[in-house]
């Protein structure tokens, strides 16, 4: 009966003994691959500060017109610019839907 519960508990001890192994490694990995997630969080939030600052960069109203003009553009005088109110856009929809007709 001795030899019984000797190898019995034995068995249990080892068993134990496995299932701490197991779940010191599942730890590990679970840790190493919470620590490489956040390094790529820091690294999306870093992306995203710079394309932050590339669009308020990109959208100053100076920068484009000077872009403008460096590309041969010209600022358009007031006899030539085109103003479209609502009004218009409902004649000009309900010609092309004449048109259709």
């Amino acid at each position: 009966m001795n030899a019984r519960r000797f190898w019995f508990s034995g068995i249990i001890i080892c068993l134990l003994f496995i299932a701490l192994v197991y779940q010191t490694t599942r730890y590990a990995a679970l840790r190493a691959e919470v620590r490489e997630l956040e390094r790529a969080e820091l690294d999306l939030l870093k992306v995203g500060r710079e394309l932050d600052a590339d669009i308020t960069k990109l959208a100053n109203l100076e920068r484009i017109e000077r872009a403008a003009i460096r590309k041969g553009m010209i600022v358009a005088t007031p006899e030539q610019r085109i103003i479209v109110t609502e009004r218009q856009e409902q004649k000009a929809s309900e010609v092309s839907n004449n048109g259709r007709q």
